[in-house]
């Protein structure tokens, strides 16, 4: 059994906690019997508490918890095998593209929640440093990153897309690429930039939002709608519930050239 005060820096997360906890206990029973002195009730309260917790804790230490380090059973974290990619699946193999958009649904609820935690995170800062958006700058880049990763991966194709779907459309981003390599170099070396200013302390959150939080595509629908068009990671809702603005667009190619592109609005 590991003493209290014993100082080992060889002890497993497990019996460090352990101390931890022992710790805490003693100090908790201290108190309690501190403040049961010169009384009746608190002190017969204490004592008959302190009888029934002494075996339990006895047992816990000396044959609980050694026999759990003794036979403890390493634990291994699952994985699941790989299966082919719907680029390795034959034509008319059914059954390849069936395992291909399994592992696909799998892999986009685990990019999902993976996003979620990193938006929690992102909660968490801003709560406790009270709006202070530079302090938590790190975890912003992160969750910013992660979710236009997410974006370019399964956005703009709704719920009901399969793998074949989302395969098209990396091949159709390769062409796009390759066709404009000058937007490219500019995306790269604003990137670059935004990376040696984020060194040297200067975070701007322009940098991914370029304007109001209204002229962020998903967040265009009204927050008392109680049934949304589309989930808020999928990021393609209208831009406007008027069927004239879309008109006006397709009719007048300066019309609102410039929304959602440009602005001069700053968080920092």
């Amino acid at each position: 059994m590991i003493g209290v005060g014993e100082v080992n820096e060889t002890l497993t997360p497990i019996q460090r906690r352990r101390l931890q906890d022992r710790k805490e206990w003693e100090a908790y029973w201290k108190v309690r019997k501190l403040e049961s002195e010169g009384t009746f009730f608190p002190a017969m309260r204490y004592y008959a508490q302190r009888a029934f917790d002494f075996p339990a804790t006895f047992v816990r230490e000396n044959i609980v918890e050694p026999l759990h380090d003794k036979y403890k059973k390493p634990y291994y974290h699952r994985r699941f095998n790989r299966v082919p990619e719907i680029d390795q699946c034959g034509v008319n193999d059914m059954a390849c593209f069936y395992e291909a958009n399994e592992q696909y649904r799998l892999d986009k609820l685990v990019d999902g929640n993976i996003l979620d935690i990193l938006k929690q995170r992102v909660d968490r800062c801003l709560n406790y440093d009270e709006r202070n958006i530079n302090k938590c700058a790190n975890v912003i880049e992160d969750m910013e990153e992660s979710e236009l990763n997410f974006f370019i991966k399964y956005g703009e194709m709704g719920s009901e897309a399969d793998c074949r779907d989302v395969y098209m459309k990396q091949k159709h981003r390769m062409i796009w690429e390759r066709r404009h390599p000058e937007i490219m170099a500019e995306r790269e070396r604003l990137y670059k930039e935004h990376k040696e200013k984020l060194k040297a302390g200067k975070f701007d959150y322009s940098f991914w939002k370029k304007g109001m939080f209204f002229q962020d595509k998903k967040n265009c629908e009204a927050p008392y709608e109680f049934v949304l068009s589309k989930s808020t990671l999928e990021n393609d809702k209208p831009l406007s519930r008027d069927w004239n603005y879309y008109k006006k667009v397709k009719e007048d190619p300066e019309f609102d050239k410039e929304q959602g592109k440009t602005s001069n609005f700053r968080i920092v």
